[in-house]
This record gives structure tokens, C-alpha cells and sequence, in this order.
């Protein structure tokens, strides 16, 4: 069965499933809160703006820093790969799956790309808001449309790792609550490391997406190597583990 064959599969078993409603429900509530923010606080974030910044250069820092879009994606994400594996799980569906003509890590690497996709759908639904937000707020600047194709360039590259990880404990732990739980708790120590130890920040996944604003590139050049490492490192360990996953 091809690899392609498995992602759709993936797409039709999340048919009943809370997947779809998730990748609508949140871009959406970053779009009517960013425009609540910016038409309640333009004139100021206009005043007080670093020299050089527009209105749509503020509306992606207000999204990346404040609403802290940069800093919960990686729970989000977390949430899309227990979504996923819920479906097996719940359905019991291991035994069956496992038991195809498929060699296990076909399937694994599957449902990785099938996670990866949903992610890289809901980083541009959070962007294309921004942009309804820059319009429907008639900003006096053309739309910075280069920044903002970097800006979900950046994300896509740099979540990687964090897509990774938790393609490997969605896959290792039967309660999908735990990796959520996990990514909800590597979310709040992203912060701290971020802010108190940047320079442990390159070894610690949760932080990776909180480096691609758009705007900024020194720190994505340093992180991106590690980015990539960490990607491969739980790729190959998610998958040796997967392939001696008990199924009975």
C-alpha cells in the first residue's frame, strides 16, 4: 500500500472525528482575537512601535508574542497527533492495521506526514486570518505578503521536531491524554527556558516555534540545525519503537 494511499486513509477515519473541528475552531479564535486586540489597541501599538514596523509587521508580533501564538503551537500540535492516534486506539484498530502487507514503519511515517499536513493547514489558516484581520481593520499599508510567507515558512520548518516527538508518544502511550498533557507541560517550561536559560532554548523542541516571527532571523539560524537533528533522532526512535509495538 502506498504511502500516499495511508494519508488519505488517515483524512477518511477522522471523518467522524474532532480533527477537522480543532483545525477550524482555533484559527479561528486567533483571527476574532486578534482583531479585537488591534481594533482596541491600534493607535497605540502604532505609537509605540519600533521604528520600521507597519501595521501588518505589529499585527505578526501582536500574533506571535502576545496572543502567543509562537508559544502554544506546540501544543496545538500535540493535540493533533493524539487526535490521530485516538482513532486507533478507541476503534482498537492496531491488531488489523498490523497486520496488513504494510511494513510498520510505512505506517508510522504515515501518520507523521498525515499529523505534519494537518499542522502545516492550521499554521495557514492562522496566517490568511491575519491577513482578513489587516483587511477587515483597512490598514494604510499594502499587505506585507513576503513577510508573511516567511513567517509560515519559518513555522512549518522549525515544528518539525516538536511534530516528531509527538508522533512518537501519541504512538507509545494508549491514553492520548498523556502527550497532550506532556506538550501542555513543555509549553510552560518553553517559557521559562526561553526567557531564563536562552541558551538551553537549542535543546529543548517546545521552544523551536517561538523563534519564527517573521521578522527576525538571527535566533532561527542557530536553532535550525538543532531543529533538524532532533527531527531524525525521534523519527528513528519513534520508529523503533513502533515496530516492536504490541498489538494484542
Amino acid at each position: 500500500m502506498k504511502l500516499a494511499t495511508l494519508i488519505l486513509l488517515e483524512s477518511y477515519k477522522q471523518k467522524k472525528g474532532w480533527l477537522w473541528l480543532f483545525l477550524l475552531v482555533i484559527p479561528t479564535g486567533t483571527t476574532l482575537a486578534m482583531f479585537l486586540d488591534i481594533n482596541e489597541r491600534y493607535d497605540y501599538l502604532r505609537d509605540t512601535a519600533s521604528p520600521g514596523y507597519n501595521s501588518w509587521d505589529i499585527l505578526l508580533l501582536e500574533n506571535h508574542s502576545v496572543l502567543g501564538w509562537g508559544m502554544f503551537l506546540p501544543m496545538f500540535i500535540g493535540i493533533i497527533y493524539s487526535l490521530i492516534f485516538q482513532v486507533e486506539e478507541s476503534q482498537n484498530n492496531w491488531k488489523q492495521i498490523l497486520s496488513l502487507p504494510i511494513k510498520r514503519e510505512t505506517v508510522y511515517f504515515s501518520k507523521f506526514l498525515a499529523g505534519l499536513l494537518c499542522c502545516i493547514a492550521l499554521i495557514i489558516l492562522n496566517v490568511l486570518g491575519l491577513i482578513l484581520v489587516g483587511y477587515m481593520m483597512d490598514f494604510p499599508e499594502a499587505v506585507e505578503w513576503s513577510n508573511y510567507l516567511v513567517y509560515a515558512g519559518k513555522q512549518i520548518v522549525m515544528i518539525l521536531a516538536v511534530a516528531s516527538l509527538h508522533n512518537w508518544l501519541s504512538s507509545y502511550f494508549k491514553n492520548t491524554i498523556i502527550p497532550i498533557a506532556i506538550g501542555f507541560a513543555g509549553v510552560i517550561v518553553s517559557g521559562i527556558v526561553k526567557f531564563q536559560y536562552p541558551e538551553a532554548g537549542k535543546f529543548f523542541p517546545y521552544t523551536y516555534p517561538y523563534v519564527t516571527d517573521g521578522l527576525v532571523n538571527k535566533e532561527l539560524a542557530e536553532f535550525l540545525p538543532y531543529s533538524l537533528v532532533f527531527t531524525l533522532l525521534f523519527l528513528c526512535f519513534g520508529i523503533w519503537q513502533f515496530k516492536r509495538k504490541d498489538v494484542l
